[in-house]
């Protein structure tokens, strides 16, 4: 028993004082939703005072680092004082006095209470002294120094000074004051809240004896109300503080099942230690509710919540307590499917070798149907058949949950979702029958994407994967990609022109229109990709065609002028300088396809093949108008080859096409000048050829090779030392320094 208390989730207790006030979560952040692979959802049946239970990543559900103590009852305190004084001071009056007002206020109101006019405080202008104004402010004068111990920020154990000592708070006077107005005063609400306020400051500063005897003293005096619970809450810390572990569990579960607003410091300040301390627990129960309460609060976070599960059944089968527990169950074994086949639900068809105790547990329950909501324990026992590939009793429980499911939104839901699991996992294959049975299904789970009520959103995702798999299966290599976009569709131009006809066709079925708008990839999206692969392939023409199909695309202006080349790449520079012609992605297509006619002509050819090398150069990865290949298909803000899908990696990269017209443009060069500046923009693109050989190939993206290599273009440039441009390359690039200086 004592390793199954010690199994709780890493959290840190920081002091023994935390116990009764407030919870330090490790690991707090902004993580988002905490449900990402659930498709079971526990608001569709649990009570909204335990969501900090349901299952999390985290310690507690949507709470990372909890400083509520702070601001817990702020509120409700304001109410409390409000019906006190018969709703005639202000609200604005009250929450300043109770949560901002200082100790300067309160001693000036206390000095115009003593007759002293001009001492009264803005915030009770206008207001006469009466008795309760009297009461109220000697009472608040006295709470607001309890708070200097008892709500504290809390600091995290890594930022804590050891070092340091722990202040004391000298309370001896602030105890006699606190006793004092507790003795004289015969105002019950008043005397509770002195009672509170003296049960704390023992808790934090006296012996936990004292803090005991004083909250037994008076307990049966006073309503069990907030006031009531929290002050029970610190005679369970000071019973803890002794040791007395089964009288403070007792306690703390009383808290946990009375006060919402303090279930979860209850929660995590509930520590059974050895097996004796549990049975004394149960035994301080006097009812069957109070020990389905400690088997609950055991259930959760703790190794073994199936047999708190049982035990709960087996003293009220009705309890409302088992629903909780349901969901967590429920919600970590979809998380150990997920850890056993890299899949939340399931996909396979195979049948799990029976023996699964919780779906054991559940089925039962679920059959016995005298629980207080048998619909849900169908519903989980179909959800968990179906997770172990157990699909006709799947079906068997939701036939039996369909007539007793609420017909409120989200049970209706949670029964929709999980029977359309199950379709779709017991399909061996997708024919027309199925398709039309889950058309209306998959375009409710569309529908309520944005619903952040009911958890769909992996549902969904798993759904698109399964059809785009069984699809494949099937060789429905279209219907595949329209539910699931696969890069490696796109490198087989037969594939992209057939996904064409499909979205393009008129008379699609209604399913077929469902299939289509669910594509990533539409028309323009295609006739785009279409567009930049026909231009890397030197094909402008043809590009100049597709583009025009995608309007808002060819209309893209490039940040940088693509027809021009640096010794050294610099995007940034090549986007901030002055620019005279600003390039669209059309108009970039169209000036290529004028240097190609006029290098078919051999008009001008050095000129224009340099150009032509330059724009090549540029719209690949390494070059200053990359943009011009950004789209859906092939992504975009690719900073770093690893960024770009591999199945596009060599297209996005070659320097192929660049390499043939710097190799026209040599050809033609007429001076040594031009023949230096073929070289070294030849030798730019034999390094890059070389890094996509050697390293980006390879998924190699830490280099520690050589720092350059002898690139042909570099053994060319050689040769023309006398040139202006040899005297810039070497001044600019070190690699050609380095080269020369190794070969001279």
């Amino acid at each position: 028993m004592t390793n199954t208390f010690l199994k709780r989730s890493g959290i840190i207790l920081t002091s023994v004082c935390t116990i009764a006030t407030s919870i330090v979560l490790a690991c707090a952040g902004d993580w988002g939703p905490e449900y990402g692979t659930s498709s079971f959802t526990p608001e569709t049946f649990v009570d909204s005072a335990y969501s900090p239970f349901f299952y999390s990543a985290q310690f507690y559900y949507g709470i990372g680092h909890d400083e509520s103590h702070l601001t817990r009852w702020k509120y409700a305190n304001i109410g409390d004082w409000g019906e006190w004084f018969g709703k005639t001071l202000p609200y604005q009056t009250l929450d300043h006095l109770l949560n901002t007002a200082d100790a300067s206020t309160l001693d000036s109101a206390i000095a115009w209470l003593q007759a002293k006019p001009d001492y009264r405080p803005a915030c009770l202008s206008g207001m006469n002294s009466n008795p309760k104004i009297i009461a109220f402010i000697h009472y608040l004068r006295l709470a607001k120094k309890c708070e200097a111990f008892a709500l504290t920020p809390i600091t995290p154990s890594w930022e804590q000074d050891s070092t340091k000592p722990k202040p004391h708070f000298e309370a001896k006077s602030l105890d006699n004051q606190l006793q004092e107005a507790l003795n004289k005063t015969t105002d019950p609400f008043l005397q509770e809240r002195y009672w509170f306020q003296l049960v704390r400051s023992h808790f934090f500063n006296s012996s936990p004896e004292t803090a005991i005897h004083l909250f037994d003293s008076y307990n049966s005096k006073f309503p069990h109300n907030d006031i009531w619970y929290r002050s029970l809450a610190y005679a369970a810390g000071a019973y803890y503080k002794q040791k007395q572990f089964s009288k403070a569990n007792y306690y703390y579960s009383r808290v946990f099942d009375s006060c919402d607003e303090l279930k979860t410091v209850a929660h995590y300040s509930f520590h059974p230690q050895e097996e004796a301390d549990w049975q004394g627990t149960l035994a301080l129960c006097r009812s069957a509710e109070e020990k389905a309460t400690l088997w609950q609060m055991l259930g959760i976070f703790y190794s073994d919540p199936q047999r708190a599960i049982t035990r709960i059944y087996q003293l009220d089968p009705r309890s409302e307590k088992l629903d909780l527990l349901l969901a967590r169950a429920v919600n970590i074994r979809e998380q150990q499917s997920l850890a056993d086949r890299q899949e939340a639900l399931p996909v396979q068809q195979t049948p799990s070798p029976a023996g699964d105790s919780l779906l054991t547990l559940v089925t039962h329950i679920a059959a016995a149907g005298n629980s207080a909501k048998p619909w849900i324990w169908h519903l989980a026992a179909g959800y968990l058949n179906t997770l172990e590939h157990h699909y006709p009793a799947a079906i068997a429980n939701y036939k039996k949950a369909e007539p007793l499911v609420p017909h409120d939104r989200l049970p209706q839901a949670q029964f929709r979702l999980v029977r359309l699991i199950t379709t779709l996992s017991a399909a061996p294959a997708i024919d027309n029958s199925l398709e039309q049975k889950l058309l209306p299904e998959i375009e409710w789970l569309e529908s309520i994407q944005n619903d952040n009520s009911f958890r769909s959103n992996y549902a969904f995702d798993w759904l698109k994967k399964t059809m785009a798999a069984k699809y494949l299966l099937k060789g429905d290599r279209v219907r595949s990609e329209c539910f699931v976009t696969a890069p490696v569709f796109y490198t087989d131009n037969k594939n992209v022109e057939a996904l064409k006809a499909f979205l393009g066709r008129p008379d699609k079925t209604r399913y077929d229109q469902l299939c289509a708008h669910l594509c990533s990839n539409q028309l323009v999206d295609l006739f785009e990709y279409q567009a930049v692969i026909r231009c890397l392939n030197d094909n402008p023409d043809e590009a100049i065609a597709a583009i025009k199909e995608a309007p808002s695309a060819a209309t893209t202006i490039l940040p940088g002028n693509p027809f021009n080349a640096r010794i050294i790449d610099c995007h940034d520079c090549d986007h901030a300088a002055a620019q005279k012609i600003k390039y669209s992605k059309l108009s970039l297509l169209e000036k290529l396809s004028e240097l190609k006619n006029k290098l078919s002509s051999a008009t001008d050819v050095y000129t224009n093949a340099i150009l032509m090398g330059n724009a090549q150069y540029n719209i690949t990865h390494y070059g200053n108008a990359r943009v011009f290949y950004e789209g859906k298909v092939l992504g975009s803000d690719h900073s770093m080859p690893e960024s770009i899908d591999p199945v596009f990696r060599d297209s996005l990269m070659s320097m192929t096409t660049a390499i043939k017209y710097y190799t026209i443009a040599l050809g033609a060069a007429k001076t040594d000048e031009q023949r230096a500046k073929c070289q070294y923009l030849l030798a730019k693109c034999q390094r890059n050829d070389w890094y996509n050989r050697n390293i980006f190939s390879k998924n190699i993206y830490d280099y520690n090779g050589p720092n350059f290599v002898a690139w042909d273009g570099f053994k060319g440039l050689k040769q023309y030392p006398n040139t202006q441009y040899y005297k810039e390359v070497i001044k600019e690039c070190g690699y050609f320094r380095s080269y020369i200086q190794k070969n001279k």
